[in-house]
């Protein structure tokens, strides 16, 4: 082989090096321009941002839930899966009631015949989850207390109490009742120990004869009255003028005292007068008289 052709190929390979690193480099570059997306990571909620739903009931809320609580046959969801969520769904079911007869004690003097929203949202230790109720049931529970709040609160009346607490409870065994879960303790035992909203009214006198002897005596004793006791503390206005009678009193004795004095001594006087003349007679029968 001749000198040429090996000058020709020393040529062609250095030619195929130098394309090699020069494609390489290109290459390096264009991997420096693009990068790879990065994996989607779900933000952590900001502090205030919207409760995320109930992860429990997901796909169960609002009418859809309460459906499938009184047995109706609810796609996606067997019969199995509904019982076991039938514990955690009491508390839901709890709060909607006693959140709506707070409305009722709030708004008092409000529409009665206002019917309170079917729908709310109930906080859970796993977020929050909407709550549907059926409107009927709700409205005699908002009605209740805003009658209890109202009307009763100006004049009480036991008889008015206990249809009160006797139209919740039944209207708490009723939707108990028809999602299949046991109430244990009325609702009349704590919804109505709440004070109702509107205190204002005056004490009528059915109200006053309630009060006990001793506390209409301490109350109408007033400022002054000892702790503990129906005696009435003596003020010093008071105490002044007690010792001034008494000065007055020990006055007029000492008077009446001095008087009876001067009026003893004027009398004796004239005795004395009298017995003065009377013991020279006396004396002279002596004399007269034989021993």
């Amino acid at each position: 082989m001749s000198n040429f052709m090996m000058n020709m190929i020393s040529w062609i390979l250095l030619l195929l090096v130098i394309l090699t690193l020069y494609l390489i480099d290109k290459i390096n570059n264009l991997a420096k321009m693009y990068e790879a997306p990065k994996p989607d990571v779900p933000a952590l909620p900001e502090l205030g941002a919207e409760i995320p739903g109930d992860l429990l009931f997901s796909g169960l809320e609002g009418k859809k839930l309460w459906d499938a609580m009184n047995g109706k046959q609810v796609e996606g969801f067997d019969a199995s899966m509904i019982d076991a969520l039938r514990p955690h769904y009491e508390p839901i079911l709890r709060e909607h009631i006693v959140a709506t007869f707070k409305d009722g004690l709030e708004e008092v003097g409000g529409d009665e015949s206002k019917v309170p929203s079917s729908t709310r949202k109930i906080p859970t230790v796993r977020g929050h989850i909407v709550s549907w109720l059926p409107p009927q049931h709700l409205g005699s529970v908002y009605r209740s207390a805003l009658e209890f709040a109202g009307s009763y609160a100006n004049n009480p009346n036991p008889d008015v109490l206990v249809r009160l607490k006797q139209t919740v409870d039944s209207v708490v065994d009723m939707l108990y009742q028809r999602v299949g879960i046991t109430n244990e303790v009325p609702f009349s035992d704590f919804l109505f120990e709440e004070a109702p909203i509107h205190e204002e009214a005056s004490h009528d006198d059915s109200t006053l004869l309630a009060l006990t002897d001793e506390s209409a005596q301490i109350s109408t004793l007033g400022e002054g009255l000892v702790e503990n006791s129906t005696e009435r503390e003596i003020t010093p206005e008071e105490l002044a003028q007690g010792l001034e009678h008494v000065q007055a009193y020990e006055d007029e004795q000492r008077q009446e005292i001095a008087a009876e004095t001067v009026e003893a001594v004027m009398y004796s006087e004239p005795e004395a007068e009298v017995l003065a003349e009377e013991a020279p007679e006396q004396e002279a029968e002596l004399e007269v008289k034989p021993a």
